[in-house]
């Protein structure tokens, strides 16, 4: 059986979610977060493009097997991504949860709490 118009658009789709998250994981190991980011939201783009097909049946068998291999390839970029981002989002949440605390004690004591941190009342 041959692929319906239909059934290549969305494997295309796959094929560009796969290309994209390949890249994001390029992007990773470069610890190029802000590209990440970009390649990301067009990762994302092509999501919902997905999900906006609908395809009349079932896909054809070749069309459902590409679609597997895509699947497995996106997962495993997508598991190397998260362990390569891991400590870098951990380190901006610790970055963040410090931020926070100081604006917490700028707000309970005032602005000049940490600027008479070296005077010497008696």
């Amino acid at each position: 059986m041959t692929d319906t118009p239909v059934e290549r658009d969305i494997v295309a789709l796959y094929r560009e979610v796969e290309r994209l998250t390949g890249n994001m994981l390029s992007a990773a190991h470069q610890q190029d977060w802000e590209r990440l980011i970009e390649l990301e939201a067009g990762c994302a783009s092509c999501i919902d493009s997905i999900k906006g097909c609908t395809v009349p049946g079932k896909l054809s068998e070749e069309a459902r097997l590409q679609k597997v291999g895509l699947l497995k390839s996106i997962l495993d970029h997508d598991r190397e991504i998260r362990k390569l981002a891991d400590p870098w989002m951990q380190r901006i949440s610790q970055l963040l949860d410090s931020a926070n605390a100081e604006c917490r004690v700028r707000r309970s004591y005032g602005s000049s709490a940490g600027s008479n941190a070296g005077s010497s009342e008696a």
